[in-house]
């Protein structure tokens, strides 16, 4: 008997899915490989939302793709779909550290080096043996705990899930439990503040400053 897990792979059962509208096979299927694709999709650490996006994302083109898929008996079944599901987590871990790099190429250049050391930092204190950078990664740490002293932790959190983490406003909003509208001014607000209080401090370590 075949076990439920897809531990054996079933070719007849991939050949009746390329045909979308025989139902009781794509149960079958769905039933079989979904507890895989998530228990592999959970090694990559996402959290819960971005779990379930992943996972939808691959039975979206895990679809379009059995429509063509030819059963290769000297290959796995389970070794070609663990590497398409690999294949699109490392998509999405790395179009989330796009935007946080997109977010921060935004920002002037001074407040960049800032915040990126403020990411690097993770709030400890680190030897390096290239005095300019031990200097930011002191004045990050002392940027980061002024902003987060000045809001509430729940804003300082939406921000750090965003900026830092790379979640998106709607998976933040959803987990902290607040609105959209208020995890994107909390997102903004925040923002400003470090990029005002940075350049407070570099100005004030710099030659001219006061």
């Amino acid at each position: 008997m075949r076990r439920r897990d897809g531990g054996t792979t079933n070719p007849m059962l991939l050949k009746r899915v390329a045909d979308w509208a025989d139902h009781p096979a794509w149960c079958d299927f769905f039933s079989s490989y979904d507890p895989l694709i998530r228990t592999w999709c959970r090694g990559y650490g996402l959290d819960s939302g971005t779990l379930e996006d992943l996972c939808q994302q691959i039975w979206i083109e895990l679809s379009d793709r059995m429509r063509a898929y030819q059963y290769d008996p000297g290959r796995t079944f389970r070794g070609w779909l663990r590497q398409f599901c690999h294949s699109r987590a490392v998509d999405l871990l790395r179009k989330r550290r796009s935007e946080v790099v997109r977010f921060l190429a935004d920002q002037p250049a001074d407040s960049l080096a800032l915040l990126l050391a403020i990411d690097a930092s993770g709030g400890e204190d680190h030897e390096e043996p290239d005095s300019r950078r031990s200097l930011l990664l002191r004045q990050a740490e002392q940027v980061q705990l002024t902003v987060k002293q000045r809001v509430e932790p729940q804003t300082w959190r939406a921000f750090w899930r965003i900026a830092v983490e790379g979640c998106s406003v709607r998976e933040t909003a959803d987990d902290l439990g607040m609105s959209y509208a208020a995890v994107f001014a909390a997102h903004k607000r925040v923002g400003r503040m470090l990029r005002a209080q940075g350049k407070h401090r570099l100005t004030q370590r710099s030659p001219g400053g006061s």
